[in-house]
C-alpha cells in the first residue's frame, strides 16, 4: 500500500505543479478582467483540486504509511537533529501546507475582490506563491533527500 501511495503522490507533483503555473500565468493573462467571476477560472479549480488531492496523499503517507514520518514522529527530538528525518517531518509538509494556503487565499482574492485588478493581482500572487512553496519542498533530484522525478 505504501508504495502505491507513494507513486500516486509522486505523479500527482506533476499535476499540481504544472496546472499551478497554468493557473498562474492565466491569473496574470486577464488584465481588463471586469466580470463578476474572473476569466478562466477553471484553471484555478483544477489547480486547487490536484492540490487537494496531492495533500489527501501527503497526509496519508504522513501518518500512514511513511516509514521516514512514523521514525520522526516516534522521535521528534532525534528527528530534528537528522536533516534527512527533518525535511520530511517538517520542511516538506511546512512549503505544501503554505501552497495550501496561499492557493486557498487566491481563490477568496478571485471571488471576493471588489475590483478587478484585486481579483488578478491576488489570484496571481497567491498561486506564484503556491508554485514557489511547492518547487522549493519538492525533493528533487541532485539534492539531499532526492527522490525520482518520475516513481514506476
Amino acid at each position: 500500500m505504501y508504495l502505491t501511495v507513494l507513486t500516486i503522490h509522486s505523479w500527482l507533483r506533476w499535476a499540481a505543479l504544472l496546472l499551478g503555473v497554468a493557473a498562474t500565468f492565466n491569473a496574470f493573462r486577464h488584465r481588463a478582467d471586469t466580470a463578476g467571476r474572473p476569466r478562466g477560472e477553471r484553471w484555478d479549480w483544477w489547480f486547487m483540486l490536484a492540490l487537494d488531492l496531492q495533500a489527501l496523499f501527503g497526509v496519508l503517507l504522513y501518518f500512514g504509511f511513511s516509514p521516514f514520518t512514523r521514525e520522526a514522529i516516534s522521535n521528534v527530538g532525534m528527528a530534528m537533529r537528522d536533516p534527512g528525518l527533518r525535511f520530511w517531518a517538517v520542511t516538506h509538509a511546512a512549503t505544501m501546507a503554505v501552497a495550501l494556503v496561499a492557493v486557498r487565499i487566491g481563490r477568496v482574492f478571485a471571488i471576493g475582490g471588489r475590483t478587478s485588478g484585486g481579483r488578478r493581482n491576488g489570484r496571481h500572487i497567491c498561486f506564484a506563491i503556491a508554485v514557489c512553496a511547492m518547487v522549493a519542498g519538492v525533493p528533487w533530484p541532485g539534492l539531499a533527500n532526492a527522490r525520482p522525478l518520475f516513481r514506476f
